[in-house]
């Protein structure tokens, strides 16, 4: 049997099981076993529910898996959820395909995206159990709950993350594999400080560098021998990654020694001490140079440069 054949009868199939589930699991009116009120016929700017409401607890995962199911369980590149459709990209014959579901039917659809190798990834390993309270957060973060759209899909070299968009577009809202949303960060606060070093530290036992500016947070790690990772955290985005060739200066020191909340307080009281003004930048450089025998925190202050222990005492001289 040719192959195209093959796989109409298999989305027939899957379309018609879908049918069932959903109408088993999606009863149209009230829980299971009581009998629907009647009601007055709806106004005309009453909102209409979607048909299989996505954003209700589990709906989602259900369709998302029984998608890639009809895929063939194959390499997963990108998921797309509404509040009553869904569909996934996945990689076959190293060609993105796309399949989704809308109005109670499964259909192969024409893939929006090509593949250029980008990051595959496991759907179960992010929190789509409940779509709408994602969509509920982003709304409060972004000020819009128009249209909402929910991707997971690779945002730079590797990270692969979740979003939330809106049409008309608001600003973007980023989740973590977890369902906590990326919140913009303050580094002058230790909060901001110690979501920032999580954030790019992850679970690296070593660093070369740690850097925080005003509007972000890096830190260098040794990957592989002759690479560092430069890990960048703005204060609204998601953390991206360059590459860069190591240099083989800078001893590996643990990022455990940090102290958040240390860095907050001298970022706030430097300006002062040195009599500058309150609105000065403070930028703060953590490292280990050659001969040092323990990491350093070297502020910058105004073109004034202060150097601490990791405790936060001023070094006689400096």
């Amino acid at each position: 049997m040719p192959r195209t054949r093959k796989l109409t009868r298999a989305f027939t199939g899957l379309a018609f099981s879908l049918l069932l589930i959903l109408v088993g699991c999606s009863p149209a009116g009230g829980p299971t076993g009581e009998p629907s009120s009647p009601s007055a016929s709806p106004s005309p700017d009453a909102p209409t529910a979607p048909a299989f409401d996505l954003t209700a607890p589990g709906n989602a995962r259900q369709i998302v898996d029984l998608l890639r199911t009809a895929s063939g369980n194959r390499p997963i590149l990108r998921v797309e959820i509404t509040d009553s459709t869904a569909n996934i990209t996945y990689l076959d014959n190293e060609t993105a395909q796309t399949i989704g579901f809308a109005n109670g039917a499964v259909s192969k659809l024409d893939s929006t995206i090509a593949y250029i190798h980008q990051a595959e990834f496991d759907p179960d390993s992010f929190a789509i159990d409940d779509v709408g309270k994602l969509f509920d957060e982003a709304g409060a973060i972004s000020g819009s709950r128009e249209r909402q759209d929910l991707q997971i899909n690779e945002y730079d070299k590797g990270n692969v993350i979740m979003t939330v968009t809106t049409t008309p577009e608001s600003s973007t809202v980023f989740f973590r594999a977890d369902g906590s949303a990326i919140h913009p960060l303050d580094f002058r606060t230790t909060a901001g400080i110690a979501e920032g070093l999580s954030d790019t530290v992850r679970t690296a036992p070593q660093v070369t560098a740690i850097v925080i500016k005003p509007d972000s947070l890096s830190v260098d790690v040794r990957a592989e021998p002759g690479t560092i990772q430069r890990r960048t955290r703005q204060k609204a985005l998601p953390t991206i990654i360059a590459t860069l060739k190591d240099s083989g200066s800078g001893t590996q020191f643990s990022p455990s020694l940090v102290q958040p909340a240390v860095i907050a307080r001298l970022t706030d009281e430097l300006p002062a001490r040195l009599n500058k003004p309150a609105s000065t930048s403070v930028q703060v450089t953590i490292e280990q140079r050659s001969g040092e025998d323990a990491p350093r925190m070297r502020f910058q202050v105004g073109g004034t440069e202060v150097d601490t222990t990791l405790a936060g005492e001023i070094l006689a001289g400096k």
